[in-house]
């Protein structure tokens, strides 16, 4: 008989399969690739939300990923009573505001801010009598805040995890090669000499964009994402299209930059063609090379058609040098943190 392995968490998407299908960006989540890890290792994986109350007993290993409860999340209370049933469970991460959404789940030791109708009003599926597991909640915090779980962490091999959150127990695993890659429809014309700048969190990305002097290379920054400030939103597979038409792909480096952590846009702006610039520190991790890693704006508009075509085919060999896309690799690393 097969393992069994749960997976949910604090939000719609953490705990719905394929739920990226009905958003607006269908942007395809990390936990795509690890429900199809897993189940191609021959464990029987569930991922939904969990009943305030139920006894997950029967589950070999419950997965949790945690969000901040301030971001619209809708599944706090069944994922606290699931750290709470399952003390033993492994936690999880899928965004990279990891400190803030720390913070957000220990403060709710707190009773009045564990029910505070922001929190409490954005659920649905709970008993009228929610505060009654309170004490269950608070304990399930406490062992969130005791850092003795292992922390599941996607992210490329080789990177400071630490930088992401100062934890014992964190765990690395790439989701490059059971993720679904978005490729590129063939693009016949010549790229755009502009740069790209794909980012939903402005105000914590306007920084570094600042300080990548766009506007005195001669090109135009093309933005996309922020509908107040007048740009374009796009589904995922737009965006990877646009990839393949323009040379400049602009991603904003974080505070955790040199940590690994994950993102298709390392594999989708290579299958392009086209070019990336980041964060030196988050590049090296990626690429395993300073020439690939250290590209900078100022850079581009120098260089001949040719020499854009040759250094994009250059970062994208050292990608795939650094991270082929070995499953028996994804899969040693989930290994490790279901057995360890």
């Amino acid at each position: 008989m097969s393992k069994k392995i749960l997976i949910t968490g604090m939000n719609k998407l953490q705990v719905t399969e394929d739920f990226y299908k009905q958003q607006q960006l269908q942007v395809i989540p990390s936990h795509t690739s690890l429900l199809a890890c897993l189940r191609d290792m021959g464990y029987e994986v569930t991922q939904r939300a969990v009943v305030v109350g139920e006894d997950l007993k029967d589950y070999d290993h419950v997965i949790v990923f945690i969000h901040n409860p301030s971001g619209f999340a809708g599944y706090v209370y069944n994922a606290l009573w699931a750290i709470y049933n399952r003390p033993d469970c492994i936690m999880a991460f899928d965004d990279w505001q990891t400190d803030s959404i720390y913070k957000g789940i220990t403060d709710l030791k707190d009773v009045e801010k564990l029910f505070r109708p922001y929190v409490k009003d954005s659920h649905k599926d709970i008993p009228d009598d929610i505060e009654k597991y309170s004490s269950e909640f608070i304990k399930a915090v406490e062992i969130i805040e005791s850092k003795k779980n292992k922390m599941l962490i996607s992210a490329f091999s080789g990177g400071d995890l630490s930088l992401l959150l100062d934890h014992p127990n964190l765990y690395q695993y790439s989701p490059n090669p059971y993720h679904i890659h978005r490729q590129a429809s063939v693009f016949f014309g010549d790229k755009e000499r502009v740069f790209n700048f794909a980012g939903l969190v402005q105000d914590k990305t306007k920084k570094w964009l600042k300080a990548q002097a766009v506007e005195s290379t001669g090109w135009n920054l093309k933005k996309y994402g922020s509908r107040k400030d007048g740009q374009d939103r796009v589904t995922e597979d737009v965006m990877v299209d646009l990839y393949g038409q323009q040379w400049g792909i602009l991603m904003p480096g974080y505070f955790h930059a040199g940590s690994g952590w994950w993102r298709a846009r390392f594999f989708q702006v290579a299958d392009a063609g086209s070019i990336l610039i980041g964060d030196p520190k988050e590049m090296m991790v990626v690429y395993k090379n300073q020439e690939a890693a250290t590209i900078k704006a100022s850079d581009l508009p120098s260089m001949t058609e040719q020499q854009l075509t040759d250094f994009a085919a250059f970062q994208k060999d050292c990608l795939y040098s650094a991270h082929p896309l070995d499953k028996q690799v994804q899969q040693s690393e989930l290994r490790k943190v279901l057995e360890d």
